[in-house]
């Protein structure tokens, strides 16, 4: 398994591990995050607040799943077509279009652990520092991945890498190669 195929599975079981509380128990989850504070006098919490709060979490935990399911097929994990139908040819590594998916889920992944670790700077709960960490992982996985992933640089004759430099130490295999030339 390739580097983007893990970083997608991982992101996948991250986002599920979100979204199937939100879907199954938004309520739980609301009030679990909820700062406690006093009741002020006057004030109620309405059933059309809750029935609103289990709407968007609900809607979140889904858009989670769509969006991890979105970068499986996105990254190649799971192929499109069938495998008699697909080239024998195609280099192993990261493609364009999983680049790009890549690049969106780990910009996500910033987004979410920024914001998380301002509500854990703000409130103290553990809860939002865990999603911080978690979320910090994903998005340095992802940024690893796309500078990193993939076999674009080794040769296809030789499996050499080809951004070699000579600095600051000699080539000597390369200047091997250009005496004999000449």
């Amino acid at each position: 398994m390739d580097a983007v195929s893990k970083y997608s599975l991982a992101s996948l079981a991250w986002l599920s591990a979100q979204a199937v509380p939100l879907i199954i128990w938004p309520s739980l989850v609301s009030t679990l995050l909820r700062a406690d504070s006093p009741q002020q006098p006057g004030i109620q919490y309405s059933p059309a607040n809750a029935a609103l709060e289990q709407y968007f979490a609900r809607s979140l935990g889904l858009s989670q799943l769509a969006l991890g399911s979105l970068l499986l097929v996105l990254s190649g994990v799971l192929p499109l077509d069938s495998a008699v139908e697909a080239p024998e040819d195609v280099a192993a590594g990261a493609t364009p279009i999983a680049n790009a998916a890549v690049l969106i889920s780990a910009l996500y992944h910033a987004a979410a652990a920024s914001y998380s670790y301002m509500r854990y700077y703000a409130t103290g709960q553990l809860a939002y520092l865990l999603g911080c960490l978690c979320a910090s992982v994903l998005a340095t996985f992802g940024l690893w991945v796309l500078m990193f992933a993939g076999n674009r640089r080794l040769s296809r004759r030789t499996g050499a890498d080809k951004e070699t430099s000579g600095w600051p130490f000699k080539n000597v295999e390369a200047e091997k190669k250009k005496k004999k030339r000449f």
